[in-house]
């Protein structure tokens, strides 16, 4: 009974498939008679994962760039960016990653151009990431390409399991994607069928490569064209004189005469800075940058900055003489 179950089922598959076939087979015929105008579509990498721009919590986070730029001697700078340059130049690099890896291995099946419009992001990550939109251009009468291929991939393990694994719904997950083969053929969302008979394209291929690879790819690119970008100095940007800024840094990088200024001022007014000063120094470009003192002489500093007090202020408060 098992056996004569599996025969029928496969033989409904088949009948199946051979109506979708024909089908497309006689639409291709109707559509020769009209002028051959590439067809266009829009839709995005989740639907057709060709690339992965995902950037919550990923390498290709803002956040991740500007952590490695901040490494390194200057104490005082952070690095700040625009949000949208930053997807202005990953919607640009993902570009290069598709005309690179994807476009050719699609050529084949009826594909004439993809092009990255932009990155759309939601306003919340819960349950959803950073997805490129792009123009898909297709040649008039893929459809009948598709039907070619998909009948060829009758017997490939690599696209049934591909289908098994990522199109089928599972507890807190709907599919709406076609699960059989035989669905690539009679998805009636054009967008889906587009998109499915791509992705399994690319797997056939050895183009559709895990987001891992893709992320490494475009973080690359990213560090090596990307330059919208300011560097920033906390504490010269807390003075509108920037050169009165300077001095103060210089005379705090003089451990001996800051000593002296701390002590002279501990002597005059006390320790103001440990019971009045700030816990961290925050960027005013970007607030999200804090920084912290690191010892008391530090705090001195920080107070000073957030007081907008000169070299000249201080060494008047100490009694010192600015000579």
């Amino acid at each position: 009974m098992i056996q004569n179950s599996s025969i029928n089922n496969m033989a409904a598959a088949s009948a199946i498939m051979l109506q979708a076939v024909t089908a497309i087979t006689t639409s291709h015929q109707e559509a020769q008679e009209a002028p051959n105008e590439p067809e266009v579509y829009n839709m995005t990498s989740n639907l057709f994962p060709c690339v992965c721009v995902a950037m919550y919590e990923t390498i290709l986070s803002p956040n991740f760039y500007l952590e490695s730029m901040n490494e390194g001697d200057d104490p005082y700078y952070y690095t700040t960016l625009d949000w949208s340059d930053w997807k202005t130049e990953l919607t640009k690099q993902a570009q290069e990653y598709i005309d690179a890896n994807v476009i050719g291995s699609l050529q084949d099946y009826g594909l004439l151009k993809i092009e990255a419009d932009h990155i759309w992001s939601p306003k919340y990550y819960n349950y959803h990431q950073d997805e490129l939109v792009m123009t898909i251009t297709m040649q008039q009468g893929w459809q009948q390409l598709m039907a070619q291929k998909v009948q060829e991939w009758q017997d490939n393990e690599a696209v049934k399991k591909y289908i098994s694994t990522y199109w089928h719904s599972y507890d807190g997950y709907i599919n709406f994607m076609p699960e059989t083969l035989a669905e690539v053929l009679t998805e009636d969302d054009e967008d889906r069928q587009l998109a499915a008979y791509l992705t399994l394209a690319m797997l056939v291929e050895g183009s559709l490569r895990p987001y891992s690879e893709v992320h490494e790819w475009l973080y690359e690119a990213m560090n090596c064209n990307f330059g919208d970008y300011e560097r920033v100095n906390v504490i010269n940007e807390h003075y509108d004189d920037e050169a009165e800024a300077e001095e103060l840094q210089q005379l705090y990088a003089n451990d001996d005469q800051w000593n002296q200024l701390y002590w002279g001022l501990a002597h005059t007014i006390g320790f103001k800075w440990l019971h009045e000063g700030p816990d961290y120094l925050r960027g005013k470009k970007d607030s999200d940058y804090e920084f912290r003192p690191k010892s008391d002489g530090e705090r001195l500093l920080f107070w000073a900055v957030e007081n907008q007090y000169t070299v000249a202020d201080l060494r008047g408060m100490a009694g010192m003489s600015d000579n």
